[in-house]
């Protein structure tokens, strides 16, 4: 049934050309990667980890769920894109931490850096997304815009699609002949998929922004220091060109009026 599904998938044009926007997403994680490298070093009591392990987990989940996708195995689909929000919001869970520790230690990042601990000794439990989103949301530098632009709401209805398939909630929600279902039905599945991955994505890098303009500083001043050179006035604040370009394709979803939002909260010349 995996190759008769990935014959019908291979006959939609349409969903063919889908399945490229998720690998185009795929492509600007990597990219991602590649630029807070070095710069992703974050300290938690005797611990010392980069944030790469996580980023480059959650691009390899991209991949799987693309490969998901050519088969129509859209239960698995939605089961690992359920893991990629998980994992990106744990990342941001861990740089609000760092922002926060930076400023003042209390009762929250107390509590932060009990969990950050056990998952450095991999032994932590009992953190669920509800919580990790929770305190994300609540931190002192990003829970006006959470508010402002009803991020929890549209989480709270995402999060609700995705446990619907990762648990099996009804008889809807498992993998399926592809033959069942018309060419319009299987690309509307398509795109639901690719708005959440997009979605995901748009939402963590606008508050890790929020959070920590540094990570989408583009590499330019660095490399003039680098050289030994002056670099340009004001070029650590110049932002990388994909960023901004993944920002002005897809900012939108979130809110039209997130990008000025951005300009006028952050000190990063986008």
């Amino acid at each position: 049934m995996r190759n008769i599904n990935e014959n019908i998938i291979n006959n939609c044009k349409n969903t063919l050309i889908l399945i490229e926007q998720l690998k185009s997403l795929e492509s600007f994680l990597g990219d991602f990667n590649f630029l807070v490298f070095g710069r992703d070093n974050i300290v938690c009591k005797n611990y010392v980890f980069s944030l790469q392990t996580i980023l480059i987990s959650s691009q390899l989940t991209l991949g799987n769920i693309i490969e998901c996708c050519k088969c129509f195995c859209l239960a698995d689909a939605y089961t690992l894109l359920r893991k990629y929000r998980d994992d990106l919001f744990f990342c941001l869970y861990l740089v609000v931490y760092d922002s926060n520790v930076k400023l003042q230690k209390n009762a929250k990042t107390n509590k932060m850096e009990t969990n950050i601990e056990q998952w450095c000794k991999n032994n932590l439990s009992n953190l669920n997304i509800s919580e990790v989103l929770s305190t994300i949301g609540m931190s002192d530098n990003l829970k006006e815009s959470v508010y402002k632009f009803g991020l929890q709401k549209s989480f709270d209805e995402i999060g609700k699609h995705l446990n619907n398939y990762t648990h099996g909630n009804g008889y809807s929600f498992y993998n399926i002949n592809a033959s069942s279902l018309d060419e319009n039905n299987i690309e509307n599945q398509f795109k639901n998929i690719i708005y959440i991955a997009k979605y995901i994505t748009t939402t963590f890098l606008f508050l890790l922004v929020l959070c920590s303009p540094l990570y989408i500083m583009s590499t330019d001043y660095i490399d003039y220091l680098e050289f030994g050179q002056i670099p340009p006035k004001d070029s650590q604040y110049w932002v990388a060109p994909f960023i901004v370009e993944f920002f002005k394709n897809n900012i939108e979803m979130i809110d039209k009026n997130c990008y000025e939002y951005l300009k006028e909260n952050t000190c990063m010349a986008l």
